[in-house]
């Protein structure tokens, strides 16, 4: 193994034990926390902590794309654009929806075999189609329908004050840019696929 793949593979197994952790406290709080309980925004909740260690791996991660000595093999523009937006996102919403933003963290599962599946190319891609289709796609969609007053609630224009129903609609749009994310990471995949069945190195990251 050349030292360009080696430094690739260790940071994608990283990356997978970030992902692992947040996805299993994603998990956990599916299973124990109701999105219509009341929701206690202090750092000592787990959905607070997983959400707060989502905003600490994509800076850890954008820092090694691009000011690491290892960039230049590390560097990719969507997922440099995918953090930065989402970390936005984040750092403006951990303190009213934390809860919602650690469900969310499922979607991550769609990296999460990267490193263990990363000699089996097909595999691998078809596993994060599924992913995308059955996991990101519909969690996107439940979130932008649920969420944003101008599609269902418009009641919320009454009940709310209007900084409320900006917020509002201003959270509901939000994964519209997770789900063009996902389409072109769709997209990618279907580029990869005359050399998926003539390569075994191939592989998205």
């Amino acid at each position: 193994m050349d030292i360009i793949q080696y430094i690739r593979n260790d940071h994608m197994k990283k990356r997978c034990y970030f992902i692992s952790f947040m996805c299993s406290m994603s998990l956990y709080t599916w299973y124990n926390y109701s999105l219509y309980d009341p929701i206690v925004n202090n750092y000592f909740t787990p959905y607070y902590q997983n959400s707060l260690f989502f905003m600490i791996y994509l800076l850890w991660d954008i820092y090694y794309m691009t000011l690491s000595t290892n960039k230049r093999h590390l560097y990719r523009n969507d997922l440099v654009i995918h953090h930065i937006i989402s970390f936005i996102i984040y750092l403006n919403c951990i303190n009213k929806i934390s809860l919602l933003m650690s469900n969310v963290l499922i979607m991550e599962m769609i990296s999460l075999m990267n490193y263990c599946w990363k000699d089996k190319p097909i595999i691998l891609n078809i596993y994060r189609i599924i992913c995308i289709l059955f996991i990101g796609m519909p969690l996107s969609c439940w979130l932008l329908l649920y969420y944003n007053p101008i599609l269902i609630f418009q009641f919320f224009k009454i009940t709310q004050t209007h900084p409320q129903y900006m917020y509002a609609l201003t959270l509901g749009n939000t994964p519209l840019f997770f789900i063009f994310y996902d389409i072109y990471i769709l997209w990618k995949i279907y580029k990869l696929k005359p050399k998926l069945f003539n390569s075994n190195n191939c592989i998205l990251n």
